[in-house]
């Protein structure tokens, strides 16, 4: 096993920010709303909730795990990273600790940011990338 390469990990832009909303469906979403701007993590695989010195694993689907989330909602964000081979970590202020890993067959997990950018892990590990652009405005005829 190759030892992980830190300089491809992407920090997500989330230090400082709170967290305001879980929403629970076919997956977890976790809503980030500052000054109207929204930033999303949503997990669709199951994951890690390391908090006072206790683990808890969370699948999807199970609502009695689900409920676990809660406990993040007013957490502030220290670190957030997409990690080069898929994993997500997110470090809150209290020391709490969310953890995603890659999952072989589909899309563990996405980030989506006011700017419509965007991080997602991919199927069998890695992350895809993008930064929505304006596109040029047409001008009309009056």
């Amino acid at each position: 096993m190759e030892p992980h390469d830190e300089a491809k990990d992407i920090p997500l832009p989330l230090r400082g920010k709170t967290v305001s909303r879980c929403i629970v469906d076919s997956a977890l979403g976790i809503d980030f709303i500052e000054d109207g701007q929204r930033s999303t993590i949503r997990i669709e695989r199951p994951f890690l909730l390391r908090a006072l010195g206790a683990e808890k694993s969370v699948s999807i689907g199970r609502v009695e795990d689900m409920g676990k989330a809660l406990l993040l909602i007013g957490k502030t964000v220290a670190k957030a990273l997409a990690r080069s081979d898929g994993a997500l970590g997110v470090v809150f202020e209290d020391g709490t600790v969310l953890s995603v890993a890659p999952d072989a067959l589909s899309e563990a997990w996405e980030f989506a940011g006011p700017d419509r950018s965007g991080v997602v892990s991919l199927a069998g590990g890695g992350l895809s990338t993008w930064v929505d652009v304006d596109r040029p405005k047409i001008r009309g005829k009056p």
